[in-house]
């Protein structure tokens, strides 16, 4: 029996919206956020979901005003707001890293959500979606620019309107399905809906004042990204496609012989072309501080193990306690793990450097002495402490302090081993974690290959953020 990706439907509650949303896929995959256009909702995205859902994690929302989302009376429909409820649901979810695939009003939704999240964009997936003046239609200009409330219901709301947006530029009519349009005119028929529809549309020109902006976000991130776009886009024209390449150049450009929705010709060549793409961002860039050391050391074997690229540096290849040596060898790293021992506060100081440096994603390898016995007590408060280890222990305990008190964009974990016990073996993969100042079980134990376990899964799923956390058998 054969057996196809199963998709869910659900719904969120945001900020008292209702966000509808579909999803498939494996739980411990690269999230894609599906951001759909208009005169559509989640539903466009069905086919993709179906075709590679079984590899891939899949998320569809409806925005508000869309689909089956239901939004309260009064809500303000500007793409300020649309993007404000798409972040809300992204952190109701819980999704710390994901892929962003944006047609059509999937830009100004997603160029915002990137703005206000820049280090969760693994990569950019762009189908027809403008963020350019060069991709301006001139019909596209003029009902951005000069329409009237009532030319846009007449022009843009209608059957007919809404039949073309699929139809125009397309190559073979027969392979799109009609049920799109069926469906999508529904959903805009709804009592309300085209009062949405034009407070968004007469509030699109908002968008092309941001356009600078996005682009300097490409330019400043460089985010790995695909561009697919129909040529024969009679809204966003090919120019459009073409000028993603002046901010990324190392994006990758497929045109097709399609319209404006152009996954409903092209998804059997686009498919492809996506499911190579994201087993491509699947893998992080990881700078690994102190990746010549015995902890470090096995940090970067796991993380090279799954695929990672990762840079490993030790103190001839930076200085840890200063933030423009940081900067300088982990620029467009999506990652930093630190793991570092050394004489003079060493720790502490690296600890302040790296929160200096604005890293965005840090990992902060520290100790175990911190940690608290059951009476409240601090491991390295206990009479019987190893002498030897009393220094370090100091500094890496200062190092948590530095962290905790400190206001920055840095999303930073400071994860600890069990007091003393971190020990050679094999590694399991299996371990138990805690986000409190006790031990995960008493005074347990880890290997060093299972805390390397522990440290690249908080990498990967950007959790822990903002917190210590513990690890032990």
């Amino acid at each position: 029996m054969v057996k196809g990706p199963q998709i869910k439907h659900s719904v969120a509650n945001v900020d008292g919206i209702e966000v509808f949303y579909r999803e498939n896929g494996p739980k411990d995959s690269l999230p894609v956020l599906l951001l759909h256009g208009f005169p559509s909702a989640s539903h466009q995205y069905r086919r993709l979901m179906e075709a590679l859902g079984t590899s891939y994690r899949f998320i569809a929302p409806d925005y508000p005003g869309f689909g089956r989302t239901e939004a309260p009376e009064g809500f303000t429909y500007t793409f300020d707001n649309l993007a404000a409820v798409v972040h809300g649901f992204v952190r109701k979810l819980g999704l710390r890293r994901f892929a962003l695939y944006m047609f059509d009003f999937g830009a100004p939704v997603g160029f915002r959500l990137a703005q206000l999240d820049p280090h969760a964009v693994a990569g950019l997936i762009v189908q027809n979606a403008n963020a350019y003046d060069d991709g301006l239609s001139a019909t596209a200009r003029h009902f951005i620019l000069d329409a009237t409330a009532d030319e846009i219901r007449r022009d843009l709301l209608t059957l007919q309107a809404t039949k073309s947006q699929y139809l125009d530029g397309a190559a073979d009519v027969a392979r799109i399905d009609p049920d799109n349009w069926t469906l999508d005119q529904h959903f805009l028929d709804l009592p309300g809906r085209q009062d949405a529809q034009v407070d968004l549309a007469l509030d699109y020109k908002s968008n092309l004042a941001e356009y600078p902006r996005w682009q300097a976000w490409m330019r400043e991130h460089q985010p790995p990204a695909l561009v697919v776009w129909g040529r024969g886009d009679q809204i966003f024209m090919e120019a459009g496609a073409h000028a993603y390449l002046r901010d990324l150049p190392s994006a990758e450009l497929q045109l097709f012989d399609t319209g404006h929705f152009a996954l409903e010709e092209g998804l059997p060549e686009i498919a492809p072309l996506l499911a190579r793409f994201l087993d491509r961002v699947s893998i992080m860039k990881i700078a690994v501080i102190g990746g010549t050391g015995r902890l470090g050391g096995a940090i970067v074997r796991e993380a090279v193990s799954r695929g990672h690229d990762v840079t490993p540096l030790g103190s001839t290849d930076v200085d840890v306690t200063e933030p423009v040596s940081i900067r300088g060898v982990v620029a467009n790293h999506d990652a930093v793990v630190a793991s570092v021992k050394g004489s003079g506060a060493l720790v502490a100081k690296g600890a302040q450097a790296l929160l200096a440096a604005n890293v965005g994603r840090l990992v902060f390898v520290g100790g175990g002495a911190s940690l608290r016995r059951p009476s409240g007590e601090m491991f390295i408060e206990s009479p019987g402490f190893p002498a030897q280890f009393l220094s370090t222990a100091q500094d890496q305990v200062e190092a948590l302090r530095i962290l905790r008190a400190s206001d920055t964009d840095t999303e930073w974990s400071y994860v600890s081993p069990p007091p003393v016990h971190l020990v050679d073996g094999p590694r399991t993969g299996v371990y138990r974690v805690a986000t409190d100042d006790e031990p995960v079980v008493g005074e347990a134990t880890i290997s060093v290959a299972d805390l390397a376990v522990a440290v690249v899964d908080a990498v990967e799923r950007r959790t822990f953020v903002g917190q210590r956390f513990t690890v032990g058998y």
